[in-house]
Formats: structure tokens, C-alpha cells, sequence
């Protein structure tokens, strides 16, 4: 359910588009989330270190690059989503 208080939009890049494969790869380091739940967590994200904020008080830190070879399990879906909740406050 959408709430009247916030403002929605709708966006679109090619497919082949090199932004939206960094998308896609943050998304998967992050446990999955949805492109848009992953594009508003940016925003947050920059706007917070524009006004001289932190943004490292997560509850959930992202997997570190791995060495070639070794896969590293994938974060739960509900735990990055937690962590984009620190950014709202």
C-alpha cells in the first residue's frame, strides 16, 4: 500500500545500459532487493553523505569481494532490507 505522503516515480534505462548492471550487481551484494528498493536506498544513501552524515550504522555489512573461485552465501533478503532501514532514520 502507498502512502500519500510519499512521492513515487518510475524510471527506465537500455537494458545493456552499464548503471543498470551496477544496479543489478548491488542489488545481488545486498541480498536480492528490488531495483527500486536498491535505487531509493542510493539516493538516501548520497543524500546523507552530501549533508555530511554516516552512512556505516548498518545492522548488516555488505560481503566483501571474495577470491576468484569462492562464493561467499548471499545475505537474506529480510536482513538488507533492515539495513536499508537505517538510512530512513
Amino acid at each position: 500500500m502507498r502512502n500519500p505522503h510519499d512521492e513515487h516515480w518510475g524510471v527506465s534505462l537500455p537494458k545493456d545500459h552499464d548503471a543498470l548492471k551496477a544496479l543489478d550487481e548491488y542489488c545481488q551484494e545486498w541480498g536480492g532487493l528490488s531495483r527500486p528498493e536498491a535505487t531509493r536506498r542510493l539516493l538516501i544513501e548520497w543524500s546523507k553523505l552530501r549533508q555530511g552524515q554516516s552512512v556505516t550504522t548498518w545492522t548488516v555489512s555488505p560481503p566483501q569481494p571474495s577470491a576468484v573461485g569462492t562464493k561467499k552465501p548471499p545475505l537474506h533478503n529480510q536482513a538488507a532490507k533492515a539495513a536499508s532501514r537505517v538510512l530512513d532514520d
